[in-house]
Protein backbone atom coordinates (compact mmCIF):
# COMPACT_ATOMS: atom_id res chain seq x y z
CA UNK A 1 0.00 0.00 0.00
CA UNK A 2 3.20 2.08 0.37
CA UNK A 3 3.80 4.58 -2.46
CA UNK A 4 7.55 4.90 -1.84
CA UNK A 5 10.27 3.12 -0.07
CA UNK A 6 9.86 1.65 3.59
CA UNK A 7 11.87 3.31 6.60
CA UNK A 8 10.90 0.48 8.66
CA UNK A 9 8.73 -1.84 9.51
CA UNK A 10 8.08 -3.24 13.40
CA UNK A 11 5.71 -5.84 15.28
CA UNK A 12 4.03 -4.08 18.07
CA UNK A 13 4.40 -5.84 21.95
CA UNK A 14 1.23 -4.06 22.72
CA UNK A 15 -2.27 -6.33 23.06
CA UNK A 16 -3.28 -5.45 19.57
CA UNK A 17 -0.02 -6.72 17.88
CA UNK A 18 -0.44 -4.67 15.52
CA UNK A 19 2.63 -4.20 12.47
CA UNK A 20 3.70 -0.69 11.80
CA UNK A 21 5.59 0.26 8.83
CA UNK A 22 7.04 3.95 7.47
CA UNK A 23 7.72 4.99 4.51
CA UNK A 24 10.22 7.74 3.40
CA UNK A 25 7.10 9.98 1.98
CA UNK A 26 5.65 10.27 5.49
CA UNK A 27 3.22 7.64 5.46
CA UNK A 28 2.53 5.56 8.48
CA UNK A 29 0.49 2.33 8.32
CA UNK A 30 -0.77 0.00 10.87
CA UNK A 31 -1.83 -3.70 9.46
CA UNK A 32 -3.45 -6.12 11.56
CA UNK A 33 -1.34 -9.61 10.60
CA UNK A 34 -4.71 -10.78 9.88
CA UNK A 35 -6.50 -8.06 7.53
CA UNK A 36 -5.06 -7.98 4.05
CA UNK A 37 -5.31 -4.23 4.20
CA UNK A 38 -3.88 -1.59 6.84
CA UNK A 39 -6.17 -0.22 9.52
CA UNK A 40 -5.24 3.14 10.48
CA UNK A 41 -2.95 5.63 8.58
CA UNK A 42 -1.22 8.67 9.63
CA UNK A 43 0.93 11.22 7.99
CA UNK A 44 3.91 12.78 9.64
CA UNK A 45 6.77 14.55 7.69
CA UNK A 46 8.12 13.75 4.30
CA UNK A 47 11.42 13.06 3.36
CA UNK A 48 12.39 10.67 6.13
CA UNK A 49 16.10 9.44 6.20
CA UNK A 50 16.05 7.25 9.66
CA UNK A 51 13.38 6.11 11.97
CA UNK A 52 13.50 4.41 15.38
CA UNK A 53 10.91 2.28 17.05
CA UNK A 54 10.49 2.48 21.10
CA UNK A 55 10.15 -1.62 22.00
CA UNK A 56 8.35 -0.75 25.12
CA UNK A 57 7.17 3.11 25.24
CA UNK A 58 4.34 3.89 22.72
CA UNK A 59 6.77 6.52 20.93
CA UNK A 60 8.75 6.73 17.32
CA UNK A 61 10.94 9.05 16.26
CA UNK A 62 11.63 10.33 13.02
CA UNK A 63 14.79 12.03 11.24
CA UNK A 64 14.11 13.88 8.03
CA UNK A 65 16.79 15.35 5.83
CA UNK A 66 15.44 19.06 6.13
CA UNK A 67 17.63 19.14 9.90
CA UNK A 68 15.29 18.08 12.18
CA UNK A 69 14.04 15.12 14.43
CA UNK A 70 10.51 14.68 15.49
CA UNK A 71 9.07 12.65 18.44
CA UNK A 72 5.44 11.06 18.09
CA UNK A 73 3.32 9.06 20.07
CA UNK A 74 1.64 5.58 18.96
CA UNK A 75 -1.38 7.90 17.95
CA UNK A 76 0.42 10.13 15.51
CA UNK A 77 0.34 12.95 17.41
CA UNK A 78 3.53 15.43 17.72
CA UNK A 79 5.09 15.10 21.23
CA UNK A 80 8.45 17.03 19.87
CA UNK A 81 10.60 18.64 17.56
CA UNK A 82 14.25 19.02 17.77
CA UNK A 83 16.09 21.36 15.42
CA UNK A 84 18.87 23.91 15.07
CA UNK A 85 18.69 26.98 16.65
CA UNK A 86 18.09 30.35 14.11
CA UNK A 87 20.45 32.94 14.26
CA UNK A 88 24.29 34.13 13.00
CA UNK A 89 25.35 32.07 15.97
CA UNK A 90 23.09 28.85 16.66
CA UNK A 91 24.60 25.54 16.03
CA UNK A 92 23.48 23.48 13.10
CA UNK A 93 22.16 19.85 12.61
CA UNK A 94 23.08 17.67 9.71
CA UNK A 95 20.50 15.76 7.85
CA UNK A 96 19.86 13.25 10.25
CA UNK A 97 21.45 9.93 8.92
CA UNK A 98 20.61 8.01 12.31
CA UNK A 99 17.86 7.00 14.94
CA UNK A 100 17.97 5.09 18.09
CA UNK A 101 15.96 4.49 21.12
CA UNK A 102 17.23 3.09 24.05
CA UNK A 103 15.71 -0.78 24.93
CA UNK A 104 14.73 0.68 28.42
CA UNK A 105 14.84 4.12 28.98
CA UNK A 106 13.02 6.58 26.83
CA UNK A 107 16.76 8.47 25.46
CA UNK A 108 16.79 8.63 21.89
CA UNK A 109 20.34 9.19 20.56
CA UNK A 110 20.79 11.03 16.95
CA UNK A 111 23.04 11.33 14.69
CA UNK A 112 23.52 13.71 11.66
CA UNK A 113 25.92 14.45 8.21
CA UNK A 114 28.64 16.84 9.26
CA UNK A 115 28.06 19.39 7.03
CA UNK A 116 29.58 22.26 8.58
Amino acid sequence: EHTAWVVKAYLQKHPEGNIMSVSVNGDVRFFDPRMPESVKVLQIVKGLTALDIHPQANLFACGSMNQFTAIYNGHGELINNIKYYDGFMGQRVGAISCLAFHPHWPHLAVGSNDYY
